[in-house]
């Protein structure tokens, strides 16, 4: 199938869609229902043809791609997601096409594959970004809150930001088991990048007990956060 198309509709969707089945990998398909554990069905197919597929889409009329996915399988979210992650749409246009996106999250699998894949546009709009992941994070959609943390995690662990970071992260009040690992995840990756500033911040968070102790256990499980670092942590756990 020739991905570049200069216009999508209903039927080359349904191609593409029988396209991916063929691609489906049984043993793979298995493995990745176990540790995903969306409300969607999985294909069985793997993120790098995925990624492949993707980048040729965005090749040819991306906006006709994106305004005629129904995604139905959990591939088929991806590939959308990416598909608007990686386009050279403007900002504003990115803005709607990821909050419309967004609601269609429902594994951390989706959520964590389209926020690493936002990276120009971020990049592109540092701190107009900023302001705006504030609404997903007063969300009351529990992965769209996931979004801002992980965004946060990917982008804005910085000089400039990472005590803004600190701040946002501890305002988030949620009990959703992936919304607490990825504000853990979160703590746990600026013991990589802010050891002093994070050491700082322990003497006055505020955090949930779960999520103080969860990410005290990811940094002392990193090969990247120094043993004297990971010692003193290890005292810290409540």
């Amino acid at each position: 199938m020739d991905y570049v198309k200069q216009k999508w509709t209903s039927k080359e969707q349904k191609e593409l869609r029988n396209v991916l089945q063929e691609m489906a990998e049984e043993q793979y398909r298995l493995f990745h229902q176990k540790i995903v554990k969306g409300e969607r069905q999985i294909i069985g197919v793997r993120m790098p043809t995925l990624k492949k597929i993707a980048k040729e889409i965005v090749k040819g009329n991306y906006m006709d791609f994106i305004k005629t996915s129904i995604p139905v399988y959990h591939e088929e979210v991806v590939l959308l997601g990416i598909v608007i992650g990686t386009s050279t749409m403007e900002y504003t246009d990115f803005l709607m096409e990821m909050n419309d996106f967004i609601k269609k999250i429902d594994s951390w699998a989706i959520c964590d594959t389209f926020c690493t894949n936002i990276k120009k546009q971020v990049q592109n709009n540092k701190q107009a970004f900023w302001n705006h992941i504030t609404l997903y994070l007063r969300s009351k959609n529990n992965w769209i809150i996931r979004v801002g943390l992980i965004i946060m995690l990917s982008y804005y662990l910085e000089e400039e930001y990472i005590e803004k970071v600190f701040k946002r992260c501890e305002t988030v009040k949620n009990e959703f088991y992936y919304v607490k690992m990825a504000q853990a995840w979160l703590i746990a990756t600026t013991w990589v990048k802010f050891p002093k500033k994070t050491e700082q911040y322990f003497k006055k968070s505020a955090l949930d007990k779960w999520i103080w102790n969860k990410a005290i256990q990811k940094a002392c499980e990193s090969t990247r956060v120094e043993e004297e670092y990971k010692i003193y942590l290890k005292t810290l756990k409540k």
